[in-house]
């Protein structure tokens, strides 16, 4: 049985690539500009759990108005880049709502075709952080907007856009297994934004939480 949410976001993927007459881009790409795709940015306005003025995405925070991109832990401006691809994906979700199922990456529809943008070294990070200094990663994750949930040892919410909600999962180690660490999506993100973008959250997740730690 075809994956249509993975056709969808190929789709989208492809009129893009054709929009800007490249064959290949990543979210570093010079394209990915303010200028580029304000007006689908902008047309999220009100919608999806987002306000009017502006939008934060772990702490960095772009002015729907003007592009001007802010990252809030330091109160220096940023390149709004960073956060544009998965804006402007957002932009062209399918509303199907929260799932309120946490599954992991490899089972989220279409996810066969993408396991390379989940990297498990991102959450060895944050496992890092959690063994070596627990109650500083919990003050991160509270910068970060998490809240505390009743999961594992300690487990954190995450919001990364509204419809788009992470779990973090800690578990202490034991007399049999070594302290663990796995991230968990709601199983309806895929329709918010494409396997790349989601993929890309525990990069994310890691470097701005490790960032909050310092």
């Amino acid at each position: 049985m075809p994956d249509d949410i993975l056709e969808y976001w190929m789709g989208v993927a492809r009129e893009i690539a054709h929009k800007h007459d490249i064959e290949q881009f990543d979210t570093s790409s010079a394209m990915w500009s303010w200028e580029n795709f304000k007006d689908d940015i902008q047309s999220i306005r009100n919608h999806f759990g987002l306000g009017s003025e502006y939008v934060d995405i772990l702490g960095i925070r772009l002015y729907f108005e003007t592009g001007r991109t802010v990252d809030t832990f330091t109160n220096t401006e940023t390149s709004p880049s960073r956060l544009i691809p998965y804006l402007f994906y957002y932009s062209k979700a399918k509303d199907k709502g929260i799932g309120n199922e946490w599954v992991k990456f490899n089972t989220l529809r279409g996810s066969w075709a993408c396991r390379y943008s989940f990297d498990e070294e991102d959450i060895k990070a944050l496992l890092a952080a959690f063994i070596e200094n627990r109650e500083k990663l919990y003050t991160a994750f509270e910068r970060l907007g998490a809240k505390r949930v009743d999961y594992g040892d300690v487990g954190f919410e995450l919001s990364f856009l509204p419809m788009v909600k992470v779990l973090i999962i800690f578990e202490e180690a034991d007399e049999e297994f070594p302290a663990s660490a796995r991230m968990l999506f709601d199983r309806n993100s895929i329709f918010y934004l494409p396997h790349e973008m989601l993929g890309n959250i525990s990069w994310f997740v890691a470097s701005r939480a490790l960032k909050a730690i310092r």
